[in-house]
C-alpha cells in the first residue's frame, strides 16, 4: 500500500513574505521552499495547517526527524556541519552562512 501524501501549496509571495520556520530567514522567490513537520510525523506530528510551516529545502534538511527543543539545543553545530560538509549548491551556502550568522 503506498502511503504517500500530496500537498499542494499556493503561496502568494506579493501578500505576505514568507520567512523559514527553522532559520527566520525571509523565502525568497528563488529559494527552495519546503513545509516542515513542526512535531515530526515519526514523532507523532500530524499533516494539518498547524503542524506545517514553511523552511527553506535546506533548513529542513538540517532539522530532519528532530523534536523543536532538541533542534534548539544543537542547530548551530549542525548548520555549521551542513556548510562545513555537505554538497550543497552556492544558494543553500548563502542561507546556512546566514542563519548562522545571526544564530542566537
Amino acid at each position: 500500500m503506498n502511503n504517500k501524501i500530496t500537498i499542494k501549496l499556493k503561496i502568494e509571495l506579493s501578500i505576505q513574505p514568507l520567512y523559514c520556520s527553522i532559520c527566520g530567514q525571509p523565502i525568497l522567490g528563488n529559494q527552495k521552499i519546503s513545509l516542515d513537520h513542526y512535531i515530526p510525523r515519526c514523532h507523532g506530528g500530524k499533516d494539518e495547517a498547524a503542524n506545517l510551516l514553511p523552511a527553506h529545502t535546506i533548513c529542513n534538511s538540517i532539522k530532519n526527524d528532530m523534536m523543536p527543543d532538541q533542534f534548539e539545543v544543537v542547530k548551530k553545530d549542525l548548520y555549521q556541519r551542513a556548510l562545513d560538509t555537505w554538497h550543497i549548491n552556492r544558494k543553500d551556502k548563502i542561507i546556512v552562512a546566514n542563519a548562522l550568522k545571526y544564530m542566537r
